[in-house]
């Protein structure tokens, strides 16, 4: 709320040099739009509310390590059962075991499974109608990234970023809605990225699979309101897990990860939404106030953006010379 005092005492001062129409909008016309639009969100979300983890049966992909493997242990430690799935199975065993060892009293079942694979996707929900026939939860956690110009990356890197972060992702759900569907108000996590809100360079596929999903789950949204099935999406800044160590390209430029939580840490804050029946979880106020910006001065990022790159590119030419 203080940020977005401090932005609207900054758009009142900019209107009254620009005019007495936009002066009327941002001092009366947007605060009402505004408030409107927090109250219709906050009363649709708290239909949602509670949602307790207890005997519920969630799905997790990219499980293997990082936030899906946090995600599990505190599924389980929460009285969930889990169906873990990544494309390690080895790993995979490890973290199936761990949770076990949390809460031996609730069902673990591990698929080895890239869910860029449609043919391993339908695999493995034949095996979760077989052992569970029923699903509360799927918190799409799978991914990769990359760190490099766009004009330096092989092509058939974007195409394999989106394959698992967007295509892979709709699938799961694709395959997920049915089961979904017959119980009430069940959740669907999204794992996306603050990169999702702003784009920064050296992540142009990345930032695409992102906005895909961002776009692709508002829709799905507005189509599930009747089944009562909620959405999540969550936009986590610099997590201390291993998609960040794998990037894909030939030479990923290394990422300052000083201000970066840890996958436990983020994983909490993700339960913690679910929980509540947030539309949006945001882990920082430097986020909420880039989503805030987003949303009523979304030039203002484009220029951060452009900086960021300016000065990325500027390096690149330096090193080259």
């Amino acid at each position: 709320m203080v940020y977005f005092t401090i932005i609207f005492v900054s758009f009142v001062i900019a209107a009254s040099f620009t005019g007495p129409l936009v002066f009327v909008f941002f001092t009366l016309i947007y605060p009402v739009l505004y408030l409107a639009n927090v109250y219709f969100r906050r009363k649709r979300l708290n239909s949602a509310q509670p949602w307790s983890f207890n005997e519920k049966v969630i799905l997790i992909t990219g499980a293997s390590s990082g936030i899906g493997k946090s995600l599990a242990h505190l599924c389980v430690k929460n009285g969930a059962n889990v169906i873990i799935c990544a494309r390690r199975d080895e790993m995979l065993s490890n973290v199936a075991e761990e949770c076990r060892k949390i809460n031996d009293s609730v069902k673990v079942l591990k698929v080895k499974c890239d869910i860029a694979n449609e043919s391993e996707v339908s695999q493995m929900f034949e095996i979760i109608k077989t052992t569970f026939d029923r699903l509360d939860c799927i918190i799409l956690n799978a991914g990769v990234s990359m760190g490099e110009q766009f004009e330096d990356t092989d092509y058939s890197i974007i195409k394999k970023i989106m394959d698992i972060n967007y295509f892979g992702s709709t699938n799961v759900t694709h395959k997920a809605l049915p089961l979904l569907k017959n119980n009430k108000k069940s959740r669907i996590l999204v794992v996306n990225s603050i990169i999702g809100i702003i784009p920064i360079p050296l992540r142009t596929g990345y930032a695409a699979s992102k906005f895909a999903l961002r776009g692709f789950f508002e829709s799905l949204q507005s189509e599930l309101w009747k089944d009562e099935i909620f959405i999540t999406m969550a936009y986590p800044g610099s997590v201390r897990t291993e998609i960040n160590q794998n990037r894909l390209g030939s030479n990923p430029r290394e990422l300052d990860l000083s201000d970066a939580v840890s996958s436990e840490e983020c994983a909490r804050i993700l339960i913690e939404g679910i929980s509540r029946g947030d539309k949006e979880i945001l882990f920082t106020n430097r986020d909420k106030l880039i989503r805030l910006i987003e949303g009523v001065y979304p030039e203002l990022l484009a220029y951060f953006a452009y900086a960021k790159a300016k000065k990325h590119v500027d390096l690149d030419r330096n090193k080259n010379q």
